[in-house]
């Protein structure tokens, strides 16, 4: 597994803090309600006054079914999100159509949804609610009722003036969207190098206390080995020559001086300097492996393919050394007759 694999495993896709989200919607939901307010019983404008608050009363409906349904520090996936606004680009519409269409000063607003989907959503659903921004006020240019104004007077703006509101609009949601997408996904980027670092770095402290686990280890170890290779080198002058638990002994000595000197080279390897950074190719990284392994009576094959003129080589590193080394050692040990 790469880092972009461990990365993506974390983070496997783009998600919304509904909380966020929420609190974003009530603000809209309490602005909307005050400037109904405020045009139907503070100046007194003629207007759908009812119609209005049923549908924002829908918007506020959705907020609380969002906080029931899901705890505050639920993450929303992307098609969750671009629902939610697109229903708030719809809602938007529907209210702009019931209080002058893009004559009322308010339609500005349907450039938030997008702009909220350019910041934390994919391009696809971007583009998609930029698409359904731009049909909404195409069509609030020829659909509308009147704008809210004094009863009895009627006030209406020049076509030439709307159609100039709609290519500001059209003009200023592309603007926005392609500029806030552009620096969310270099901020998405900075994010995932941070993370692959925090990988690199996290791997780097895994490294160094199995260093110093490794140092104790041959601390700890020493003295039982020592001990056991007296033993067997007692016992190997005690047996006769043809007795098999001559070879036996024998071979328990062979192994504990094995064991104390892998424990050495495992207690050296801080110490070890230029030699960790020399570069080796794969057949000697693998032969270095495979060679302590060979009398043990189960054969040993490393089989090479592809040019040798353009074999790999790496950075000499002990933890893949002694890793590679383990996994041969578990095949000898279940091996029956050979290992490739």
């Amino acid at each position: 597994m790469t880092d972009s694999d461990e990365i993506e495993s974390v983070r496997p896709g783009i998600l919304v803090h509904l909380e966020t989200l929420i609190r974003l919607r009530w603000l809209a939901i309490v602005g909307q309600s005050l400037a109904v307010v405020v045009i139907a019983f503070v100046f007194g404008f003629p207007m759908p006054w009812t119609i209005c608050f049923a549908l924002i009363g829908f918007s506020a409906i959705l907020n609380l079914t969002l906080v029931r349904r899901y705890r505050s520090r639920h993450r929303l996936p992307g098609k969750a999100v671009f629902a939610v606004l697109c229903f708030d680009i719809l809602q938007l519409g529907l209210l702009l159509f019931l209080t002058g269409g893009l004559q009322n000063p308010f339609s500005i607003l349907l450039m938030a949804p997008v702009i909220v989907s350019s910041t934390s959503l994919k391009l696809v659903h971007t583009m998609v609610l930029g698409a359904v921004g731009v049909a909404v006020s195409t069509l609030l240019v020829f659909f509308y009722l009147p704008l809210p104004w004094i009863e009895g007077e009627s006030f209406q703006l020049p076509l030439v003036y709307v159609g100039g509101m709609w290519v500001a609009i059209v003009c200023t949601l592309a603007f926005t969207a392609i500029y806030a997408f552009r620096v969310a996904e270099e901020a998405r980027k900075l994010a995932d190098a941070l993370s692959a670092t925090e990988l690199v770095l996290q791997r780097e402290q895994h490294l160094s206390a199995l260093d110093g686990l490794a140092t104790a280890a041959a601390h700890e170890l020493g003295t039982p080995l020592a001990t056991i290779a007296l033993v067997s080198k007692e016992m190997v002058n005690t047996f006769p020559d043809d007795s098999p638990l001559r070879e036996d002994a024998q071979l328990l000595r062979s192994q504990a001086e094995r064991c104390r000197e892998i424990l050495q080279k495992l207690s050296s390897l801080s110490g070890q300097g230029d030699s960790i950074i020399e570069r080796q190719t794969l057949p000697t990284l693998v032969e270095e492996a495979v060679a302590p392994l060979r009398d043990f009576g189960i054969q040993l094959d490393v089989i090479e393919q592809g040019d040798k003129s353009q074999m790999p080589s790496m950075t000499r590193s002990p933890a893949v050394q002694y890793g590679l080394g383990n996994i041969i050692d578990n095949a000898v040990d279940f091996a029956k007759t050979g290992v490739t």
